[in-house]
């Protein structure tokens, strides 16, 4: 098959454009020709991750497309049908968190077969996925929309496991793509007040757009915000200063979604043991993936205007350091045009 352009993490961990053959058709695959894929900020840090990017595989795991061809054993999908992809989809079905209803920890799924991270993914012009895979997209549902379900499931995840917002004042730390979501969907849920705090001018300048009633630097919060003032943190940059921040404005019982991975900790465990306060992990998502397209196509997420640009396969590279500057919110790559 023709070598086409694709976004490789190599064996070495470096982050390249290189031609790469398309995949070939299995009887128990479908091919599917990308529309958008999105870079998402953890593909920023690609190479220092070995323990989920494997080298030698095709990078991107925020795809939507159209499916251009259909194994011989795959029912219930059609050529030219548009589809999201759930790169976690590939569960095993059988062991325990498949089971018990908690797909999202299952290893096959997460850790050995996610397309972009282990299998190839989406920074291509085709990509191969299994069934199990695919959502279809609703004819409501906008193109840029489409492009938008893997990290909308993200943040709505985080949210879901923050329980119920009504009435209460929400923290984002972290305005990238994820952060401006959580704070959309708070708004959503009801949420009284919502503080987004980002060090980044061009990210912080999307506050208002993500219904956040105060957008603050990581100084200003810590000069303007008082101690146990936030019932809800969600943590969505990876940042131990914010972590510590985090938890000095948390009241009594609050609660602390980590949204994000980072070195340094951060938890200060007095503090967390005397305020009582709930510290939950948020990893990747389950049925919020569905709930996501419904979300957007409904329309009660907007994300048209945190897309910055649509770029072609040939400017990733450029993509890559746009974002590792904050120069931009998000970028989504276009391989066919």
């Amino acid at each position: 098959m023709t070598a086409t352009q694709a976004v490789v993490l190599t064996t070495d961990r470096r982050v390249v454009l290189e031609p790469r053959p398309g995949p070939e058709l299995r009887p128990d695959r479908v091919i599917v020709d990308i529309d958008l894929c999105g870079i998402c900020g953890t593909d920023l840090h690609a190479p220092q991750l070995p323990q989920v990017y494997r080298g030698g595989f095709v990078m991107g795991h925020e795809p939507s497309g159209r499916i251009s061809h259909v194994g011989d054993s795959v029912t219930g999908w059609r050529v030219g049908q548009r589809v999201a992809i759930n790169p976690n989809g590939n569960v095993c079905g059988v062991c325990t968190y498949c089971v018990t209803g908690r797909p999202n920890f299952c290893r096959q799924a997460t850790m050995e077969t996610a397309l972009g991270l282990q299998r190839d993914g989406a920074l291509a012009r085709r990509m191969a996925a299994s069934p199990g895979t695919l959502r279809a997209v609703p004819d409501a549902m906008g193109r840029v929309e489409a492009a938008w379900v893997e990290p909308t499931a993200t943040a709505l995840r985080a949210v879901e496991l923050a329980g119920d917002l009504t009435g209460r004042t929400v923290a984002v730390y972290g305005g990238g793509p994820v952060g401006q979501l959580a704070c959309r969907i708070a708004a959503h849920r009801d949420a009284a007040r919502i503080v987004l705090v980002e060090p980044a001018p061009e990210r912080r300048r999307f506050g208002p757009a993500s219904r956040a009633d105060t957008t603050l630097t990581p100084g200003e919060a810590e000069a303007e915000l008082g101690e146990s003032t936030v019932d809800v943190v969600f943590e969505c940059s990876g940042n131990a200063a914010a972590r510590q921040q985090a938890i000095r404005l948390l009241t009594p019982g609050g609660v602390l979604v980590n949204v994000s991975s980072g070195p340094g900790g951060g938890f200060d465990p007095d503090t967390v043991l005397l305020k009582e306060i709930t510290i939950r992990g948020s990893f990747v998502y389950g049925a919020e993936f569905d709930s996501a397209i419904d979300l957007l196509t409904r329309g009660d997420i907007r994300v048209d205007d945190l897309t910055t640009v649509i770029m072609p396969i040939e400017k990733a590279m450029s993509a890559f350091e746009m974002l590792r500057s904050a120069e931009v919110m998000k970028v989504l790559i276009a391989p066919n045009g």
